[in-house]
């Protein structure tokens, strides 16, 4: 895999709020199908880095390319239609919802304004029976 082009690549991606130098020129290299960790202190800017690569923060400098071309996000919906979404370590579930509800969370299918149970559910159950898991 060394020689194989990077499939997500940070560019001297740096990011500034008022006040704070939270990234400073980070590069990085991904290929498609590998694993990494991102680990570091409280307050190192782990958080940062994956918020711009998902697109809840653009980058003040630097830039995102993913499979060759560079990108930019202006939201979380931008990243996730290029296949990019982050899953939290904290995760929270809403009780009030069912489990169909709370795994398609922030992507509920819709038919006609509403969302559409049958769709969600069928889907649930895809991904859950991938896991060995019954839906019920």
């Amino acid at each position: 895999m060394i020689n194989s082009p990077s499939y997500l690549e940070f560019c001297n991606i740096s990011k500034h709020f008022p006040g704070v130098k939270a990234l400073s020129n980070i590069s990085f290299r991904a290929n498609k199908g590998s694993i990494h960790a991102l680990m570091g202190e409280n307050g190192a800017g782990k958080s940062t880095l994956l918020k711009t690569l998902s697109g809840l923060h653009q980058p003040t400098e630097g830039e995102l390319v993913v499979d060759g071309k560079a990108l930019v996000f202006n939201s979380a919906t931008d990243a996730l239609e290029q296949g990019i979404a982050i899953i939290y370590q904290e995760l929270n579930l809403v009780p009030e919802l069912s489990v169909a509800e709370n795994i398609y969370l922030g992507q509920l299918p819709t038919k006609g304004g509403s969302v559409d149970v049958e769709t969600l559910n069928a889907r649930a159950r895809e991904q859950l029976k991938r896991l060995g898991e019954d839906f019920d």
